[in-house]
Protein backbone atom coordinates (compact mmCIF):
# COMPACT_ATOMS: atom_id res chain seq x y z
CA UNK A 1 0.00 0.00 0.00
CA UNK A 2 2.89 2.56 0.91
CA UNK A 3 4.99 1.94 -2.34
CA UNK A 4 1.71 2.31 -4.34
CA UNK A 5 1.27 5.55 -2.71
CA UNK A 6 4.57 6.48 -3.47
CA UNK A 7 3.87 5.64 -6.84
CA UNK A 8 1.08 8.04 -7.21
CA UNK A 9 2.51 10.75 -5.65
CA UNK A 10 5.86 10.43 -7.78
CA UNK A 11 3.26 10.76 -10.89
CA UNK A 12 1.80 13.93 -9.43
CA UNK A 13 5.55 15.53 -8.76
CA UNK A 14 6.10 14.44 -12.43
CA UNK A 15 2.81 15.33 -13.89
CA UNK A 16 3.51 18.96 -11.95
CA UNK A 17 7.30 19.47 -13.34
CA UNK A 18 6.57 18.73 -16.78
CA UNK A 19 3.40 21.14 -16.62
CA UNK A 20 5.46 23.78 -15.29
CA UNK A 21 8.50 22.98 -18.28
CA UNK A 22 5.33 23.63 -20.65
CA UNK A 23 4.50 26.66 -18.78
CA UNK A 24 8.15 27.96 -19.27
CA UNK A 25 8.00 27.01 -22.61
CA UNK A 26 5.10 29.34 -23.28
CA UNK A 27 5.87 31.86 -21.29
CA UNK A 28 9.18 32.92 -23.06
CA UNK A 29 7.48 31.96 -26.78
CA UNK A 30 4.73 34.90 -25.35
CA UNK A 31 7.98 36.72 -24.35
CA UNK A 32 9.16 36.81 -28.23
CA UNK A 33 5.95 37.60 -29.64
CA UNK A 34 6.00 40.65 -26.93
CA UNK A 35 8.97 41.62 -28.57
CA UNK A 36 8.52 41.11 -31.67
CA UNK A 37 7.91 43.86 -34.15
CA UNK A 38 3.83 42.12 -35.10
CA UNK A 39 2.51 39.04 -34.38
CA UNK A 40 3.64 35.63 -35.70
CA UNK A 41 0.85 33.99 -37.93
CA UNK A 42 0.04 31.07 -35.75
CA UNK A 43 -0.93 33.43 -33.38
CA UNK A 44 -4.34 35.02 -35.01
CA UNK A 45 -6.90 33.24 -36.02
CA UNK A 46 -9.65 36.59 -37.13
CA UNK A 47 -11.06 38.72 -34.75
CA UNK A 48 -11.71 36.36 -31.90
CA UNK A 49 -8.57 35.08 -31.44
CA UNK A 50 -5.41 37.65 -32.13
CA UNK A 51 -1.98 37.16 -29.64
CA UNK A 52 -0.80 40.71 -31.19
CA UNK A 53 -3.49 42.75 -29.41
CA UNK A 54 -3.52 40.63 -26.34
CA UNK A 55 0.33 40.47 -25.61
CA UNK A 56 1.30 43.66 -27.07
CA UNK A 57 -1.11 45.80 -25.61
CA UNK A 58 -1.06 47.75 -22.25
CA UNK A 59 -2.58 44.58 -19.83
CA UNK A 60 1.10 42.27 -21.58
CA UNK A 61 2.73 44.24 -18.22
CA UNK A 62 1.87 44.18 -14.71
CA UNK A 63 1.26 47.77 -14.86
CA UNK A 64 -1.76 47.34 -16.99
CA UNK A 65 -3.95 46.61 -13.47
CA UNK A 66 -3.32 50.48 -13.29
CA UNK A 67 -4.48 51.05 -16.69
CA UNK A 68 -7.91 49.15 -16.10
CA UNK A 69 -8.60 51.33 -13.46
CA UNK A 70 -7.82 54.88 -14.23
CA UNK A 71 -8.58 54.71 -18.33
CA UNK A 72 -10.72 51.51 -18.58
CA UNK A 73 -12.98 52.11 -15.23
CA UNK A 74 -12.34 55.76 -15.24
CA UNK A 75 -10.94 55.80 -11.13
CA UNK A 76 -9.25 58.63 -10.73
CA UNK A 77 -5.59 57.00 -9.76
CA UNK A 78 -2.86 57.93 -11.76
CA UNK A 79 -1.68 56.28 -14.82
CA UNK A 80 1.10 54.16 -14.06
CA UNK A 81 3.29 53.17 -17.41
CA UNK A 82 6.54 51.44 -16.61
CA UNK A 83 7.25 50.63 -20.04
CA UNK A 84 7.98 54.41 -21.28
CA UNK A 85 11.51 53.86 -19.06
CA UNK A 86 12.53 51.58 -21.80
CA UNK A 87 12.87 48.26 -23.06
CA UNK A 88 14.72 46.99 -19.75
CA UNK A 89 11.60 48.12 -18.21
CA UNK A 90 9.23 46.89 -20.58
CA UNK A 91 11.15 43.14 -19.72
CA UNK A 92 10.86 42.94 -16.15
CA UNK A 93 7.57 44.35 -15.99
CA UNK A 94 6.29 41.79 -18.91
CA UNK A 95 3.88 38.94 -17.89
CA UNK A 96 5.45 36.66 -20.31
CA UNK A 97 8.69 37.22 -18.22
CA UNK A 98 7.32 37.29 -14.81
CA UNK A 99 4.88 34.29 -15.43
CA UNK A 100 8.83 32.54 -16.95
CA UNK A 101 10.54 33.61 -13.54
CA UNK A 102 7.91 32.41 -11.21
CA UNK A 103 7.49 29.21 -13.03
CA UNK A 104 10.89 28.53 -13.20
CA UNK A 105 10.95 29.21 -9.01
CA UNK A 106 8.18 26.60 -8.71
CA UNK A 107 9.98 24.22 -10.69
CA UNK A 108 12.93 24.39 -8.11
CA UNK A 109 10.65 24.35 -5.48
CA UNK A 110 9.27 21.21 -6.66
CA UNK A 111 12.54 19.30 -7.21
CA UNK A 112 13.48 20.55 -3.89
CA UNK A 113 10.15 19.05 -2.51
CA UNK A 114 10.94 15.67 -4.83
CA UNK A 115 14.54 15.69 -3.16
CA UNK A 116 13.26 16.97 0.08
CA UNK A 117 15.55 19.92 0.44
CA UNK A 118 15.30 23.32 1.10
CA UNK A 119 15.37 25.60 -1.66
CA UNK A 120 17.01 28.98 -1.79
CA UNK A 121 15.61 31.32 0.82
CA UNK A 122 12.61 28.46 1.58
CA UNK A 123 12.85 25.80 4.07
CA UNK A 124 12.24 21.69 3.08
CA UNK A 125 9.28 22.17 5.24
CA UNK A 126 7.64 25.35 3.75
CA UNK A 127 8.43 24.32 0.04
CA UNK A 128 5.10 22.43 -0.70
CA UNK A 129 2.99 25.43 0.59
CA UNK A 130 5.20 27.58 -1.65
CA UNK A 131 4.25 26.02 -4.44
CA UNK A 132 0.71 25.87 -3.73
CA UNK A 133 1.06 29.37 -2.42
CA UNK A 134 2.55 30.70 -5.75
CA UNK A 135 0.30 28.04 -7.77
CA UNK A 136 -2.81 29.59 -6.25
CA UNK A 137 -1.80 33.27 -7.08
CA UNK A 138 -0.59 32.50 -10.94
CA UNK A 139 -4.17 31.24 -11.06
CA UNK A 140 -5.81 34.53 -9.72
CA UNK A 141 -4.01 36.55 -11.79
CA UNK A 142 -4.47 34.20 -15.02
CA UNK A 143 -8.23 34.51 -14.38
CA UNK A 144 -7.70 38.21 -14.24
CA UNK A 145 -5.75 38.17 -17.56
CA UNK A 146 -8.99 36.14 -19.08
CA UNK A 147 -11.31 39.11 -17.67
CA UNK A 148 -9.18 41.16 -19.65
CA UNK A 149 -9.23 39.43 -22.81
CA UNK A 150 -13.03 38.64 -22.56
CA UNK A 151 -14.78 41.54 -21.44
CA UNK A 152 -12.31 44.40 -22.51
CA UNK A 153 -10.06 43.34 -25.22
CA UNK A 154 -12.94 41.30 -26.80
CA UNK A 155 -10.26 38.96 -28.04
CA UNK A 156 -8.45 35.81 -27.23
CA UNK A 157 -4.55 34.91 -27.25
CA UNK A 158 -4.81 30.93 -27.38
CA UNK A 159 -1.21 31.22 -25.84
CA UNK A 160 -2.19 32.81 -22.91
CA UNK A 161 -5.31 30.39 -22.81
CA UNK A 162 -2.96 27.63 -22.80
CA UNK A 163 -0.58 28.78 -20.22
CA UNK A 164 -4.01 29.62 -17.90
CA UNK A 165 -4.71 25.55 -18.61
CA UNK A 166 -1.34 24.67 -17.87
CA UNK A 167 -1.52 26.90 -14.46
CA UNK A 168 -4.83 25.55 -13.13
CA UNK A 169 -3.92 21.65 -14.07
CA UNK A 170 -0.39 22.48 -12.16
CA UNK A 171 -2.64 24.13 -9.10
CA UNK A 172 -5.22 20.95 -9.38
CA UNK A 173 -1.81 19.11 -8.94
CA UNK A 174 -0.43 20.64 -6.20
CA UNK A 175 -3.25 20.57 -3.90
CA UNK A 176 -3.62 16.95 -4.74
CA UNK A 177 0.03 15.90 -3.41
CA UNK A 178 0.04 14.63 0.31
CA UNK A 179 2.37 17.05 2.19
CA UNK A 180 3.62 14.21 4.59
CA UNK A 181 7.37 12.24 4.21
CA UNK A 182 6.97 9.72 0.74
Amino acid sequence: MVIMEKRGMNKKITSLEVLLVIGILISLFLLYEHFSPSASKYCTFGESFDCGIVNKGPYANIDGFSYLLSIDYGLPLPLIDLTRYGWFADLITANSFLAALILLFTFCLVRAFKRNTSCMFVAREKTLPWIRGILTVSVIYGLYLIYIQHFILKTYCIFCLGLDVVLIAAFIIAWRINGGKK
